[in-house]
């Protein structure tokens, strides 16, 4: 092929033809996907345009599952059918040099990947894999031409010169045009042809800055140690370090490591596709057979994987419910300890304080003993809350109606809603609705809930109460159009005097107490996240198992 011409050739490549192991692993064994790829950059390239549009770098994995559709196998058996180039021979000297660099590359990339705790590491390797990307494709083109700039004296000080004049086109351009042609997705895709930008200007067309300038690094280092290829003849080296946050003691130390052992090929195979006459019908037999097979084992796996998820799903659910309740159970009987034992010198201290106060004629003095009194009271005040909820009194349960209940909290906290202006609606209070529960206690928690979205709520805001009726229990919703719970205060807002609001704002054991008092009438209460809607905590009570006459109802 003339000189000028093999570039060209090169550019207008159907495929990188995959080694006669990779095919065969392809077909017979997908769990070895990984380690063939290891060995093979045309077996990366085939599976990243066999694989699905939409994974990123941080998802893209060698597992067997990702490539066992038979369309994969069809159509490596339609390009070796269809085509007879594209393979280049491992022993050329092109090709040697640049699976050199490439594999090195591969393994510093992934080493840094994991050094700085990027979760693309599997990705890393395989873009590094495919940096010499241009190289690749003359070398399977012309493997002779592919070696000609590299005997050329001024290769080293302008490599795109030398590479034009043997192949009419430069090496970034033809990696640049094969990735656009295969479509290979945009983290990969991007660079190849690109590896030779400063990062400040790659970082305009490469479709994850972060991600390129690992895998420039490690290309970087392994010209640096094995073969240049003027692959990134103009990258910047430190602006790359001072990105990653590596010091050169750090790079030293993963360009050290042992390097990893590529697959040796399978005795009396042929590495040429192009001369097993068989390997064809090898894979569109394993094609096949997948089709045939392939709908039920999916509808299996589909319904097994469904299964897990719902069980998953539900044990993540009943395990978090169950931490909750035993940190609260564990809360509960330590502060019960710790109130009573608090209490016994808190009474000496305000007894004591009240006598001197009785005698004292200094006023300073006076004022003094005064403040310690009130702030005993405080205490006392803190003390019978946390007792509220650390061991509340024996509930007394009676049939109460729902509607009563929720009418009663709005009435009692209409002022403190007047007062920071926000409307407390009724969305929904059946009259037929009955609770057997006791009431002054339900009336408490239902009470620290509406509070609690009251105090939420901005001053305009809404809070929204709403009953929801099943066949044992009953729900009483309040919804506020407050901010909403952060993660963090998700996870924490029935701790005892834990609060999401300023310091002074509150002794944060509404919620709590709410929980205890609802829990001792035989229902819960939770937070239940809504995506894109009102905060929303939920009360569950016992449903009374059949309605009294109006005469003989007792109101909450």
């Amino acid at each position: 092929m003339p000189g000028k011409a093999v570039g060209r050739a090169a550019v207008d490549l159907p495929w990188l033809c995959p080694n006669t192991d990779s095919l065969v692993g392809l077909a017979e064994r997908p769990a070895d996907l990984a380690r063939l790829a290891a060995a093979d950059p045309a077996l990366i390239l085939f599976l990243l345009r066999a694989d699905r549009p939409d994974v990123t770098a941080a998802s893209f994995s060698f597992a067997p599952n990702r490539f066992l559709s038979p369309v994969v196998l069809e159509t490596a058996a339609a390009y070796l059918r269809a085509t007879r180039s594209g393979w280049q021979i491992p022993s050329a000297h092109a090709a040697d040099r640049a699976r050199t660099v490439a594999t090195t590359a591969a393994v510093v990339a992934s080493r840094i990947a994991a050094h700085t705790r990027r979760p693309c590491g599997t990705a890393a390797a395989a873009a590094a894999q495919l940096a010499p990307l241009g190289w690749y494709a003359v070398g399977a083109v012309d493997p002779l031409a592919a070696a000609r700039p590299l005997f050329d004296p001024h290769f080293a000080p302008d490599p795109v010169q030398a590479q034009a004049r043997f192949w009419g086109l430069e090496h970034d351009g033809i990696a640049r045009r094969l990735a656009e042609r295969w479509r290979l997705p945009g983290w990969a895709g991007t660079i190849p042809g690109n590896l030779n930008l400063p990062l400040r200007i790659a970082r305009k067309v490469v479709a994850d800055p972060d991600f390129f300038a690992v895998v420039q690094l490690a290309v970087c280092e392994a010209e640096d140690r094995t073969v240049y290829l003027g692959l990134t003849r103009t990258a910047d080296y430190r602006e790359l370090q001072a990105h990653l946050a590596l010091s050169a003691d750090d790079l030293d130390r993963l360009c050290h490591l042992p390097p990893t052992v590529a697959p040796t090929p399978t005795p009396g195979l042929d590495p040429n596709p192009y001369r097993v006459p068989l390997l064809g019908g090898l894979l569109r037999m394993a094609a096949e057979a997948r089709r045939r097979n392939g709908a039920s084992l999916v509808v299996r796996l589909e319904q097994r994987i469904d299964e897990l998820q719902a069980g998953l799903a539900d044990l993540g659910e009943a395990t978090g419910a169950r931490l909750r309740d035993a940190k609260l159970a564990g809360l509960a009987e330590l502060a019960a300890g710790a109130g009573h034992e608090i209490n016994n010198p808190l009474a000496v201290i305000s007894g004591q304080a009240q006598r001197l106060l009785r005698t004292e004629p200094d006023p300073d003095r006076g004022e003094s003993l005064r403040s310690i009194v009130r702030q005993t009271q405080r205490i006392a005040g803190i003390l019978r809350d946390l007792m509220q909820f650390a061991r509340p009194p024996v509930p007394e349960k009676q049939s109460v109606s729902a509607a009563d209940l929720m009418t009663g909290v709005r009435t009692d906290l209409t002022p403190l809603a007047d007062e920071r202006g926000v409307r407390v609606d009724l969305a929904n209070a059946p009259a037929d609705v009955w609770l057997a529960v006791d009431p002054n206690q339900l009336r408490h928690a239902f009470g620290a809930l509406v509070r609690n979205g009251i105090e939420a709520a901005r001053a305009t805001g809404w809070v929204r109460l709403g009953c929801e009726p099943a066949d044992t229990t009953v729900r009483l919703v309040v919804e506020d159009s407050g901010p909403g719970l952060t993660p963090e205060t998700a996870e924490h807002a029935f701790d005892p005097f834990y609060s999401g609001r300023s310091a002074g704002r509150g002794r944060g054991l509404g919620l709590p107490t709410a929980w205890q008092l609802a829990r001792q009438n035989g229902g819960d209460v939770y937070f239940e996240p809504t995506p894109h809607g009102p905060t929303r905590f939920v009360m569950t009570a016992p449903r009374a198992a059949s309605e009294i006459p109006w005469g003989e109802r007792k109101s909450a």
